[in-house]
Order: structure tokens, then sequence, then C-alpha cells
């Protein structure tokens, strides 16, 4: 039986915790304390503080950390950006559809059956439309001519054709 690691679903938490590491590693260096020389005035001990440079592993250190934490960042940014808009689509295209519905329920004759049609498939072809409808190709045109005036509608070019969506 083959042991399967799946770190597909656990991206951002290593994500977070990589970002975390490279921040609280980044604060302990930077706000290390630097060499503390004591001096002797007046039989008293006087600690100075001397001037502290990074050395050059100590500047590579600081790099690639702040390269890990940056990138770490970035990935759960864009990661939630990406997750994020979906949902938001979804939830716009429910809330279309509703408003598509009732607006079948206002109008009449064939701009009703063609927009039911329309709100039944989410997106469809215009020549489907004509062949569910049974209308005339210019008749579906000019119809949808009216939808798209009113704002309950969007063509898109499809090729040869156009895909019609609800707006």
């Amino acid at each position: 039986m083959k042991l399967k690691l799946n770190i597909g679903k656990h991206n951002i938490l290593i994500s977070a915790i990589v970002l975390i590491l490279s921040v609280l590693l980044l604060i302990n260096r930077l706000l290390a304390a630097g060499p503390v020389q004591l001096i002797l005035e007046n039989g008293q001990a006087v600690p100075v503080e001397g001037a502290s440079y990074f050395s050059l592993n100590e500047v590579l250190f600081l790099i690639v950390t702040a390269w890990f934490g940056g990138m770490s960042f970035l990935y759960i940014f864009l990661l939630s950006n990406e997750s994020g808009a979906p949902a938001l689509k979804e939830n716009t295209a429910a809330e279309n559809k509703s408003t598509a519905m009732l607006a079948a329920n206002l109008l009449e004759g064939d701009e009703k059956i063609l927009l039911q049609k329309i709100v039944d498939n989410n997106e469809i072809l215009q020549r489907e439309l004509i062949l569910k409808t049974g209308f005339s190709e210019p008749k579906v045109s000019r119809l949808l001519d009216k939808l798209e005036r009113r704002g309950l509608i969007i063509r898109k070019r499809d090729g040869m054709g156009n895909r019609v969506l609800i707006k």
C-alpha cells in the first residue's frame, strides 16, 4: 500500500509557516545587539556599544530569509485572490439568474420565451435559440437586440456566431 502525501491541500499552511518563520528570523537578526565593549573610567566599567556591521554570511542569510518570506506572502496573496473570485462569480451568477427570472416574468410574448430559454441554459449559442424556439433567424436577432438594449443579456462573438449570456 502506497502512502500518498497530498501537499496540494496544505500549500497555504506551509506558506504561512514559512512566512512567519522568515519574519521571526529577520526580526531576531536585525534586532540582535551588537558587540559591547567595557571601558574603565575613573575605576568604573562603562559599557560602550561598538559599531556593528553585518558579515557576508549574515547578509546572505537576510537576503534568503527575506526572499522566502516574500515568496510565501505573494503565494498566499495570489491564492486568496484566486479562490475568492470564483465564489464571488458564482454568487453573482445566481443573483443574475434570479433577476433574469424576475425580468422574464415581467416580459410578454416572444421576448419572454426567448429570455426563459437563455435563463434555463445560463449561456447558449444564438443558433441554438433558433432551434429551441422555432423562431426565424431575423426574429431571434431582433428580439435579442431588444433584450440587449434593456440590459438583460450580453452577446459575445463565438466563432461564426454569438453566445448569449445573462447580464
